[in-house]
């Protein structure tokens, strides 16, 4: 029998705006992702200073020493690190100086093993800054992005072995918020990405929408026939920063077709704010991954809710996850939520479930949303 499709990579990028996770967190992260099929994961949280805007400087020794213990936490367990730079709002892409800068900053990476790099460009002006820029680059950002990442990969030291780069371009989709926060893009930008992008270079993709409720294999399939590189699904599921801060995704990954693992070359989730109950919907996102063509998202639910809590906090787990959901519908709805004299039941046991818990790590993170159910049900 024909084995399962599975991504060649699969697990995390922690990319989200917010305070990023601690290094215990992503220990506890990769313990569970490991025991799941989870390979990789990207370093990239947008309010880590040295990842983002000050790109430029080296790690201070003791964050250092952090960062390279969780590099090694890593691979002990079988998971590629992969370091992220974020230079794309300050940058002049003309200054050769700048990729210099970078390569020096990775060798500290590339000696603590790090064979992976990714250069993102997401959530950044949708037009070059610089009248230089502007001029060497025909205004073109898409150009000037892929020139860049060629320009840095021939940069690359010569005793370096078994390198990859990886590249999240500035329209990563074509949602119109993109445009509607960062402003208009230049025409086919991603048509004129992939002239410049180096060939062996891997592109990142959040799908149709920035936040996707359903992804298929034509639409993979087309973006991967425009960029023609290897294609990376960047999965805003189930992250909730921003304007989806008081949004909880706790359900399984779903809507995803089975069949994406024959046009992506990997598959990763950006996590919830909240490090512990964030372990719930990923364990869910790394069983599709290890084998979509066979996953079953209520199965996998059930299964890392027992495995967690135990088979009688089932139900309670069911209420909350219910709760949650019917309060993101009716924030986008703008009406107030409706509680059923059943559901109002449901919430009475969770609550008092929750109470029972309320020192545990994860019943903390869930206390505005358990302040939220107890009015719900006043």
């Amino acid at each position: 029998m024909r084995e399962p499709l599975a991504f060649q990579r699969r697990g995390v990028v922690e990319g989200f705006f917010g305070p990023p996770w601690s290094m215990a967190q992503r220990s506890a992260l990769f313990d569970l992702g490991a025991a799941r099929g989870m390979n990789t994961y990207l370093y990239a949280p947008k309010d880590d200073p040295y990842h983002r805007k000050l790109w430029r400087e080296p790690y201070p020794a003791n964050a250092w020493k952090k960062l390279r213990g969780l590099i090694r936490r890593a691979h002990d367990r079988r998971i590629e690190f992969v370091y992220g730079f974020h230079p794309g709002a300050s940058l002049n892409f003309t200054d050769e100086q700048s990729i210099h800068i970078l390569i020096e900053k990775a060798q500290r990476f590339y000696d603590a093993g790090v064979r992976t790099f990714a250069v993102l460009f997401d959530d950044i002006p949708s037009r070059l800054g610089h009248a230089r820029d502007r001029r060497a680059f025909d205004n073109s950002l898409a150009r000037a992005e892929g020139t860049w990442l060629a320009r840095i990969r021939a940069a690359e030291p010569a005793a370096w072995k078994n390198v990859e780069w990886w590249i999240c371009p500035s329209r990563y989709s074509e949602d119109p918020l993109l445009e509607r926060v960062f402003g208009r893009f230049e025409p086919h930008f991603l048509e004129t990405l992939a002239r410049h992008l180096p060939a062996d270079a891997a592109c990142f993709w959040t799908g149709p929408l920035v936040v996707c409720k359903k992804i298929s294999l034509a639409q993979v399939r087309r973006i991967a026939g425009i960029i023609q590189r290897p294609l990376l699904l960047w999965d805003n599921y189930p992250v909730n920063d921003l304007s989806m801060s008081d949004e909880l995704h706790i359900g399984p990954l779903e809507g995803r077709e089975p069949r994406l693992a024959e046009s992506l070359y990997g598959y990763l989730n950006n996590p919830l704010l909240q490090p512990e109950l964030s372990l719930i919907p990923l364990a869910t996102c790394f069983d599709y991954a290890a084998a979509p063509q066979v996953y079953d998202a209520e199965t996998s639910w059930e299964r890392i809710i027992k495995q967690r809590f135990g088979s009688l906090a089932l139900p309670c787990w069911r209420a909350m996850r219910e709760f949650c959901d019917a309060q993101t519908q009716a924030k986008k709805r703008r009406r107030p939520i409706h509680v059923t004299p059943s559901r109002r039941a449901r919430l009475r046991a969770a609550i008092a479930y929750l109470q029972v818990q309320r020192r545990q790590p994860w019943a903390r993170e869930l206390e505005p949303w358990t302040t939220a159910m107890r009015r719900a049900i006043e």
